[in-house]
């Protein structure tokens, strides 16, 4: 008789997830360090990336590289040209000098950078960082104190009956199932928004995702997944630890974004500007910080998807992606980052289908 095909491996949760939020302010702060530890890898490269100076140091580096690259072309070809040897030296030969020495210099520029600021200043390097440390746990606290009103000023609003009586039970369906004894509060983004936005103390649910998903039993399943998503990152401070990378990072995130703005503008001369001002940033931010946030992004992913499945709503969460793509896009650069940190769609799909012995069952 024919045997099934093994199952493949599928990613269960790290750690079981607290159950929501502790009351209390101790219980917070508690529940807001665990999330931050859990994150302190991310956060630290973002520290030193953001408040070292570091980005300064490879921009200075390379321009050096560069600029004796183009001196060492010129000089290269007026050479040849005295000397009558022009013909033999390709068209394009002083612009791949020049280029090579760029991404040499881009590949090393890192490294020397930080190994100039840590070895030349080791005091001023470590100053720098403590000021950054506390100054991002400043900011952190008070994101966290601030969150209603900041999130009221970007635009978000309070539910209307009408959509508390449709949201508000399939989030305290989907908590009692997760087992969670607390929940976050609720408010409702608008304009074209689909995500559902995970914050310390609030779920920011986008207007147009209600309408995406449509009225009925089968919209409401597929929307209650999508809360239950939400949930489980709410209830592991995914949120919490991501804005804590973001406070690490923020010098950097501030230039990203405007690096990001300007190459939107239509305008080749200000995209040159940005790129010539601000790629640094770009270096750091999608070469240094994104993988090493990645690496936790991904696990923290494929284990709300599992929470999700474990509660018997894996096929409703299957057709969230399928119908939505990416539940969680981002709009600024930064955003658009964090939401690259993900995994492949298609690999979140295949984590929620049944395994072959389920099908071959059902079948």
């Amino acid at each position: 008789m024919a045997t099934s095909p093994a199952a493949p491996p599928r990613p269960a949760p790290e750690t079981p997830h607290p159950s929501g939020r502790p009351a209390g302010q101790a219980g917070a702060v508690a529940w807001i360090a665990v999330a931050v530890r859990r994150r302190w890898a991310p956060g630290l490269v973002a520290l030193v990336c953001a408040w070292s100076g570091v980005w300064l140091a490879v921009w200075l580096v390379v321009a050096d590289a560069i600029a004796g690259a183009v001196l060492s072309a010129l000089g290269s070809a007026i050479g040849a040209a005295l000397a009558g040897a022009g013909s033999s030296t390709g068209p394009g030969s002083g612009a791949l000098t020049v280029a090579g020495g760029a991404l040499r210099a881009a590949a090393g520029g890192l490294v020397s950078g930080v190994a100039a600021l840590v070895g030349e200043e080791p005091l001023a390097f470590l100053g720098a960082l403590a000021g950054g440390l506390a100054v991002s746990m400043a900011l952190l606290a008070a994101s966290v104190a601030l969150e209603p009103r900041l999130l009221r000023w970007s635009g978000c609003r309070r539910l209307s009956r009408r959509e508390a009586a449709r949201v508000t039970p399939l989030l305290q369906a989907a908590a009692a199932d997760l087992g969670l004894s607390s929940l976050p509060l609720l408010l409702m983004a608008g304009g074209d928004d689909l995500r559902v936005r995970v914050h310390s103390r609030h779920l920011v649910v986008g207007r147009s995702l209600l309408d995406e998903l449509g009225a009925g039993p089968a919209g409401d399943a597929t929307l209650e997944a999508v809360l239950c998503h939400a949930l489980h990152h709410w209830a592991a401070g995914d949120g919490v630890g991501l804005r804590w990378v973001r406070c690490c990072g923020l010098p950097l995130v501030i230039l990203y974004d405007a690096g990001c703005w300007m190459a939107q503008q239509g305008n080749a001369l200000i995209a040159l500007a940005g790129w010539i001002a601000l790629w640094p940033a770009w270096l750091l931010v999608r070469l240094v910080i994104e993988p090493v946030v990645a690496l936790g992004s991904r696990r923290q992913e494929y284990a709300a998807d599992a929470a999700v499945r474990a509660t018997g709503r894996g096929e409703a969460l299957h057709r969230a992606l399928s119908l939505l793509g990416e539940l969680e896009p981002g709009r600024s650069g930064w955003d658009r980052v964090i939401a690259a940190t993900h995994p492949p769609r298609e690999l979140r799909l295949e984590a929620l289908e049944p395994d072959p012995e389920e099908w071959s069952q059902s079948g």
